[in-house]
C-alpha cells in the first residue's frame, strides 16, 4: 500500500495562492503520491513539473460533481497532462443532495461519468464526508442510495474512514462490506489533540489490496515539514505491519 497526502492538508498555503510552496512541502514529507484539489486555476504542467522533480506522482484529483457532469472533457484533458488516472468526486453541494431523488439523480450521473472515464483510461471514485451518512430518506442513508444505485465497476470508493465512528459504523466491517470497490483510504493525522486510530482501517484495506492510504489533515500555516514527515512515517509504518 502506497502512502499519499491530500493537498487540502496544506490549504492555508493554497488559499494564499502559494500552491507551489504547498506542493513542494507535501512532496518533501516522504509521500509516494499527492492528491490535488481546487487545481484548475493552476496550469497542469506547473503541477506536473513540481511532482516530476520530486519523484512524486499525482495519485488522484478531487472534483466537485458539477465539473464532472458539465465539463468532463476538460477534466480528462487536465488529468491526462498530470499523468493521473484517478478522478474523484469529492463533494455534493447542499442543493445537489438533501432528498432521495437528488441522491438517485447523482447516482445516475456518476454511472454515466464513470462509463465515459473508463472508456478513456480513467477511473471514477466517490469520496464521502459526513452528510452522506447523516441524511436519511425512508430508512436509507444517502451513502446507501449512492452505493446501491451505482455500478461498482464504474464508481469506486475513496473511503474517508474518520467519518464512520460518529454514525456507529465499525470501520473494518464497513470496509469489508464494500470489498474491492474501495480503492483508496483517507486517514487522519495521528498526533493531534484528538488522535484517531487509523490502524484497524488500514489493516482492513490491506486485506483487500487497497492501493493507497492518503493522509488528510489541515496543518497550520507555520507548520514545518518535520511535522508532516512524522505523520507520513506513522502512516507508512501502519501499511508495513
Amino acid at each position: 500500500m502506497k502512502v499519499g497526502m491530500q493537498l487540502y492538508s496544506l490549504s492555508p498555503l493554497v488559499n494564499q495562492g502559494r500552491y507551489e510552496d504547498a506542493v513542494q512541502m507535501a512532496c518533501a514529507s516522504g509521500i509516494d503520491g499527492l492528491e490535488l484539489y481546487s487545481y484548475y486555476d493552476v496550469p497542469a504542467l506547473s503541477y506536473r513539473r513540481i511532482l516530476n522533480n520530486a519523484g512524486v506522482v499525482c495519485c488522484g484529483t478531487h472534483n466537485h460533481w458539477t465539473p464532472l457532469r458539465d465539463d468532463l472533457d476538460h477534466v480528462m484533458e487536465y488529468n491526462y497532462i498530470l499523468g493521473n488516472e484517478t478522478i474523484i468526486c469529492h463533494y455534493l453541494l447542499e442543493e445537489e443532495r438533501g432528498s432521495r431523488d437528488n441522491y438517485l439523480r447523482v447516482a445516475e450521473s456518476l454511472n454515466q461519468i464513470g462509463a465515459k472515464l473508463q472508456r478513456n483510461g480513467f477511473q471514477l471514485l466517490y469520496h464521502n464526508h459526513d452528510f452522506e451518512f447523516r441524511e436519511e430518506f425512508d430508512g436509507k442513508r444517502g451513502m446507501d442510495l449512492l452505493l446501491e444505485n451505482t455500478d461498482p465497476f464504474l464508481v469506486g470508493m475513496e473511503l474517508h474512514i474518520g467519518q464512520l465512528p460518529a454514525f456507529g459504523l465499525d470501520i473494518p466491517a464497513y470496509i469489508a462490506g464494500l470489498g474491492r470497490r474501495v480503492k483508496i483510504l483517507h486517514v487522519h493525522a495521528f498526533n493531534g489533540d484528538q488522535p484517531f486510530d487509523s490502524q484497524p482501517g488500514v489493516e482492513a484495506g490491506k486485506q483487500l489490496d487497497v492501493s493507497w492510504a492518503v493522509l488528510e489533515n489541515v496543518y497550520p500555516e507555520d507548520c514545518g515539514v518535520e511535522r508532516l514527515q512524522k505523520d507520513v512515517e506513522a502512516l507508512r509504518s501502519m501499511t508495513r505491519r
